[in-house]
C-alpha cells in the first residue's frame, strides 16, 4: 500500500478516535443528554471493534485489497445503520449518529482506494 492510502487510514482512525474521545467528555459534562453520548460512544466502539484488522494491516497490502477490505466493512456498517434505523431507542439515535458519521468518511476513503487502484491497473 502507498504512503497516501497508508496515511488516509491512519487518518480515518485517529478521526474515529477522536470522536469517541470527544463523545467520552461530552458525556460527562452534558448530563442531561448522556444517554445520547452514550449511544455514540457504542457505535464508535462497533466501528472500531469491525475495523481491528485495518489497525493490524501490513504495509504491502495492495489498494485492490484494501478496497475490498473497506468495502465489506461498509457493507456491515450499511447493515448496522439499518438494524439502528428500525429499532430506533436504545442508544438508537446516538449509534445512527456516529455510524452514519463514520460511513461518509469511509465512503470517501473507499473512493480513494479506487482511485489508487485504477492508477496501479494502468
Amino acid at each position: 500500500m502507498n504512503s497516501t492510502l497508508q496515511r488516509a487510514v491512519t487518518s480515518f482512525y485517529n478521526l474515529v478516535y477522536e470522536a469517541q474521545t470527544f463523545a467520552t467528555t461530552m458525556a460527562r459534562l452534558d448530563t442531561a443528554d448522556q444517554e445520547h453520548y452514550a449511544g455514540k460512544i457504542e457505535g464508535l466502539n462497533w466501528v472500531l471493534d469491525r475495523c481491528q484488522e485495518l489497525e493490524d494491516m501490513d504495509t504491502n497490502l495492495t489498494p485492490t485489497s484494501l478496497q475490498r477490505v473497506l468495502s465489506d466493512v461498509k457493507s456491515d456498517l450499511d447493515h448496522e445503520l439499518s438494524v439502528q434505523r428500525r429499532e430506533k431507542g436504545r442508544r438508537a439515535d446516538g449509534r445512527e449518529e456516529a455510524l452514519t458519521f463514520v460511513s461518509d468518511y469511509l465512503s470517501s476513503l473507499i473512493t480513494a482506494t479506487e482511485i489508487e487502484s485504477s492508477k496501479s491497473s494502468v
